[in-house]
């Protein structure tokens, strides 16, 4: 039985460390969070952008702004705003009362002793699968 592994790498987005196990590794580039729908957004203004800009494009875009125009022309004019709402001159401030606690005894007793516990483990920021014992706990640090 082979030891599962995993792979440590930053966001290309963000700079945040990712760690990502084996079975949910498809060469990611971008952590769990926003960071891939945000860059896949931008990746598709800029091919509608680049799409606009060529002859198709801007034809169609052409003929959609006729057609528009065209509605506006065949319907009345409705207005639908609300005009502003009328100011508020006067307002009521609610005081509650002051609640004092009691003392405290800080007297020095034996200290507590604090079960060992182990520290958490890692998990995988896809899917959430423990990683294995020796995955690193804090990030790489370089010293440059």
């Amino acid at each position: 039985m082979r030891e599962p592994a995993y792979r440590l790498y930053n966001c290309e987005h963000c700079q945040v460390q990712v760690r990502i196990c084996e079975r949910c590794d498809h060469g990611n580039v971008y952590c769990a969070g926003e960071c891939a729908r945000i860059r896949r957004r931008e990746s598709q203004r800029r091919a509608q952008a680049r799409y606009q800009r060529s002859r198709s494009g801007a034809q169609r875009h052409a003929a959609r702004q006729r057609r528009w125009r065209e509605r506006q022309r065949q319907t009345p004019k409705i207005v639908t705003h609300q005009g502003s709402p009328v100011a508020v001159t006067q307002c009521i401030v609610a005081v509650s009362p002051v609640i004092q606690s009691q003392p405290i005894d800080a007297s020095p007793g034996e200290p507590e002793q604090l079960p060992k516990v182990r520290p958490p483990l890692e998990r995988c920021a896809f899917c959430g699968a423990a990683l294995p014992d020796w995955t690193r706990q804090r990030p790489w640090r370089w010293s440059g």
